[in-house]
């Protein structure tokens, strides 16, 4: 029974061990994730012009619709990005790449779908505490700012969040949403989603 118990003893200890070591990691990588958002944040930025283009329509019902159509790219280390995401309450500013991949998502933000000229843009990120892992702090009226790396500037005002199930991808794209901010919740049992209606553009 002795040597049972010391078994179990030096079991507990290994657990624990163990334990200290993922949290470690998981820092770690949390950490590491910050600091290339950072970097590439840097390569987009200064692509990004000060003044964005003027853009000139042919008649009146062109211009009431606006801007249209796919967003475009600068490349930063071999990697597209299709804008800046910037949420002034958590204090966050990141690049956000052109599409989704697992790689991709411990760098910085992806593009899940859409655009930001067709008002259903969605973004999905890590739950880093650099990248998405506050979201779940925004209460409605709190401000979401989307930078095309053309220069315009797309305000956007919270409005609800939600939890999603994993598998929920019907009820991601449900809604007429201007913009979806997403990231998974700690073990990636459901996704916190936070849902915002456009306000101006500048």
């Amino acid at each position: 029974m002795k040597h049972r118990g010391k078994i179990d003893i030096i079991l507990g200890l290994i657990c624990l061990m163990l334990a200290a070591l993922l949290v470690v990691d998981n820092q770690q990588e949390d950490v590491e994730a910050g600091d290339e958002a950072q970097e590439m944040l840097v390569g987009v930025e200064a692509q990004i012009p000060e003044t964005a283009p003027v853009v000139v329509y042919e008649d009146e019902e062109e211009e009431d619709e606006g801007l249209s159509g796919e967003m475009r790219a600068v490349d930063v280390d071999g990697l597209s990005f299709i804008c800046t995401v910037e949420i002034p309450a958590i204090e966050i500013k990141l690049p956000v790449q052109a599409e989704w991949s697992d790689a991709g998502a411990k760098i910085s933000p992806c593009r899940y779908k859409g655009s930001v000229y067709e008002n259903d843009l969605i973004i999905a990120a890590h739950n880093y505490q650099r990248h998405f892992g506050k979201i779940g702090q925004l209460v409605s009226g709190d401000e979401v700012i989307v930078t095309d790396v053309d220069g315009r500037h797309f305000h956007y005002n919270v409005i609800y969040q939600e939890i999603i199930d994993t598998f929920g991808v019907d009820e991601m794209d449900a809604g007429e949403w201007d913009l979806t901010l997403f990231t998974c919740t700690i073990g990636g049992k459901s996704r916190v989603t936070v849902r915002c209606a456009f306000d101006y553009q500048d």
